[in-house]
């Protein structure tokens, strides 16, 4: 993940060292060794209390900015002939627009273990084995428009010379300061980008059970990440109509101009949500694609589960 570039005093991202600048440390991710503010009210956690298919994955604020994942689609079915599962989730972003508190870029993880016991998400998996298996997921790749900015850069040296004393006569040394001036002029281009890409341990020798998305903002504009994306997973289910949980993890890179130590207190808590519960039964979403049983099926209507994020509020 990029780092950010700002410190509690808005110092400018070059002027910054390596150690200053990015803490990893989930879910905000800031500059400059800060510690905690008493005076900052705790923020709850999401909790699952056994919840079937939970619409709020994760959420997370500190006005102005935020991030919310919702889940929008869970129907089972079949991919060449095993037993699997389509989901779908909407990722949103909100900050001002080339502030210092937009995100700068962001790490998106979904991870699926298979449920010990519905009612506590802090068990492990009973063994790698029962956990599903990511067959595909989308997107792989996002790029958005290309966007340009011309730089000029004029480079001047001065060097002082003397002339000494020579046998041709010349009589005391007289300095001089000859001049070399040249601009140059480059056209940057960038593009703001969306990476996803499998993440598989050495635990789980069928396949992967993790994806994972890297979005970076166009370096050129500094208008922050995508606003919003959806992403669909389809899994093997090797314990098919059994519970599973999916962890679901946003970390964002915010460039802040608040207080430091409401950004360190809001980061603390935010990895405390409880995974979401799935069933291995019960679907949601889209009924048009609960018609189909098998995700391979040339007619399946991906449309469906492809289509952007919906409005807040929207059935």
């Amino acid at each position: 993940m990029a780092s950010p570039d700002s410190s509690p005093h808005d110092l400018d991202h070059d002027s910054q060292t390596p150690e200053q600048e990015e803490i990893s440390t989930s879910p905000w991710a800031i500059t400059s060794p800060l510690i905690p503010d008493p005076s900052v009210p705790p923020t709850l956690a999401i909790t699952n209390n056994s919840r079937i298919n939970r619409p709020l994955a994760t959420h997370s604020s500190l006005s102005p900015s935020s991030y919310t994942a919702y889940l929008r689609h869970v129907q089972y079915g079949t991919y060449h002939s095993l037993p699997s599962c389509l989901l779908a989730l909407d990722f949103t972003f909100r900050f001002p627009t080339t502030s210092t508190s937009r995100f700068s870029s962001a790490e998106i993880t979904l991870t699926f273990t298979h449920t010990t016991s519905p009612s506590k998400p802090s068990l492990p998996s009973a063994s790698p084995s029962y956990d599903p298996i990511i067959s595909n997921f989308a997107p792989v790749s996002i790029i958005g428009p290309p966007q340009a900015r011309t730089n000029s850069n004029t480079f001047e040296i001065a060097a002082p010379l003397t002339l000494f004393d020579t046998p041709f006569g010349l009589g005391p040394s007289v300095g001089v300061t000859p001049r070399w001036a040249k601009e140059t002029t480059k056209m940057e281009e960038g593009q703001a980008e969306l990476h996803g890409y499998l993440a598989q341990d050495d635990d789980h020798d069928e396949g992967a059970n993790s994806v994972a998305w890297d979005m970076a903002e166009n370096p050129v504009s500094k208008g922050g990440i995508f606003r919003s994306f959806r992403g669909v997973v389809l899994l093997t289910l090797p314990r098919p109509a059994e519970p599973f949980w999916m962890k679901v993890e946003v970390k964002p890179v915010v460039k802040f101009s608040l207080d430091p130590k409401r950004w360190l207190a809001q980061r603390l808590i935010g990895k405390r949500d409880d995974p979401i519960l799935l069933d291995g039964k019960t679907g949601l979403g889209d009924s048009i694609c609960h018609g189909f049983e098998a995700f391979d099926a040339e007619d399946f209507p991906w449309d469906a589960v492809l289509k952007g994020p919906r409005q807040l509020g929207e059935a």
